[in-house]
């Protein structure tokens, strides 16, 4: 049984709709799991998240949103992110998120930038929804600066996941197992 971590963005939760879509639509021979993470402080939900894979055997970590950003941040495991907030620090103000979270987050902004490896970056593929309304398009060149454009795909979504952006996901996931057969390097 192979394991898929989900990361919600802002304002989401572990029993949300888009965890719920997910666990619905993979494949026999994946499971879904999500867990409440302290999203308000960026260094202490990234301890958490990355206690959690190891402790439970995580294969795959998705991660939406803000929690694309924190899945960015974890190399050495394979990672899907999903209408990534490139820039935090920047974004979430837009949204009234506030300024004592926003604090955390805002000093890792150029995370990738600093941190993207050689090894690491066959590990990342980055989904972005034809219709996001928050980001628009303006994160696909950022993250084509730092990954192959094979890694960077387009869905029929906004930036709340549909189920049709989910389903495209969840086939390019079980058409290529090579991906989540990267060796994990936590």
């Amino acid at each position: 049984m192979k394991k898929i971590l989900y990361i919600y963005g802002y304002g989401g939760s572990a029993q949300g709709s888009t965890c719920t879509m997910l666990r619905r639509l993979v494949p026999e021979g994946y499971m879904v799991e999500s867990f409440t993470y302290t999203q308000a402080d960026f260094a202490k939900a990234r301890q958490e998240i990355l206690g959690y894979i190891r402790e439970h055997g995580i294969d795959l970590v998705v991660g939406s949103s803000l929690g694309g950003f924190i899945a960015l941040t974890l190399n050495g495991i394979p990672r899907i992110v999903v209408n990534p907030c490139w820039y935090p620090g920047e974004e979430l103000p837009l949204i009234d998120v506030p300024h004592e979270i926003v604090r955390t987050y805002a000093p890792h902004d150029h995370w990738v930038q600093e941190h993207v490896t050689e090894e690491d970056r066959p590990m990342v593929h980055a989904f972005f929804g034809d219709r996001d309304e928050l980001f628009g398009e303006k994160y696909i060149a950022h993250f084509l600066r730092h990954y192959p454009q094979e890694q960077c795909h387009r869905i029929t979504s906004g930036h709340h996941l549909s189920e049709e952006g989910a389903r495209e996901i969840v086939g390019w996931i079980d058409k290529n197992p090579q991906f989540i057969n990267a060796q994990n390097h936590l």
